[in-house]
């Protein structure tokens, strides 16, 4: 394995806690926030064909087959959540392509999708723009990235948030996925970096950043549960657009 992949060792000894944690619907980020501004980002998906870059245990391929797309493929590193993504899918029916492969090194034809979509998976990266640059070689013309990640300009771990001394250079953060009280059995390793480091690689991979945004609740969600004031007291997550010049 590369030092620009996934840490797959982890992700196979955590893959039945996370398969859990996801299909329990346990993470309120995605399932209440970060989930919903991909699929907004990703618009409509009918007739496309898709890339799920470091797809875990599936559940975003599904959502954008049962959204039209077709043909949809999810990538990842770790064998374990690419064979249960496998077992849903056949189970579900539906026609997804799960392979077990790096991000960086793509089992794709150049320009053989519509739309690559990188769900917290660029953070797993200790270098993420050879995956950048995969994602820009696999989409056709006129294709689009969505890619959400952890928030360089504010995401230092769970116990504090970055500061500047710190900003300007890669920071490793190795830590327990918690999730609704739920730790998993070993730790995971996160890498963010200065901003600039990620609009340069998209840049250099001939991608037009077309839109940042930055998932947040709303004032509605911030009134009905305190949850969200307790746990979102920082920005947390940014989500990227862009497209590859036609």
């Amino acid at each position: 394995m590369t030092t620009i992949s996934r840490d797959r060792s982890s992700y196979s000894a955590n893959a039945e806690y996370w398969t859990r944690i996801i299909r329990d619907g346990l993470d309120r980020y995605r399932t209440g926030l970060t989930d919903a501004a991909v699929l907004e980002a990703a618009g409509d998906v009918t007739g496309l064909s898709v890339l799920d870059a470091g797809c875990g245990e599936g559940y975003l391929a599904r959502l954008l087959a049962a959204g039209g797309a077709r043909p949809v493929v999810g990538v990842d590193l770790c064998s374990e959540l690419v064979e249960a993504a496998r077992d849903t899918a056949a189970r579900e029916g539906l026609d997804i392509t799960y392979e077990t492969a790096d991000v960086a090194a793509l089992p794709l034809a150049d320009g053989a999708v519509d739309l690559v979509v990188a769900n917290h998976v660029l953070n797993d990266l200790e270098e993420p723009a050879p995956a950048i640059a995969e994602f820009a070689r696999v989409l056709a013309p006129g294709g689009r990235v969505v890619a959400l990640l952890l928030h360089p300009c504010f995401y230092g771990s769970r116990a504090r948030p970055v500061d500047v001394a710190d900003y300007y250079r890669p920071r490793r953060i190795e830590q327990h996925f918690d999730v609704a009280g739920e730790v998993s059995p070993v730790p995971v390793v996160a890498w963010t970096r200065p901003l600039e480091d990620f609009t340069r690689a998209f840049a250099a991979a001939g991608l037009a950043i077309t839109g940042i945004r930055e998932p947040h609740p709303s004032e509605q969600q911030l009134g009905d549960d305190p949850w969200w004031a307790e746990n979102f007291t920082r920005p947390l997550f940014m989500l990227i657009t862009a497209t590859r010049s036609a």
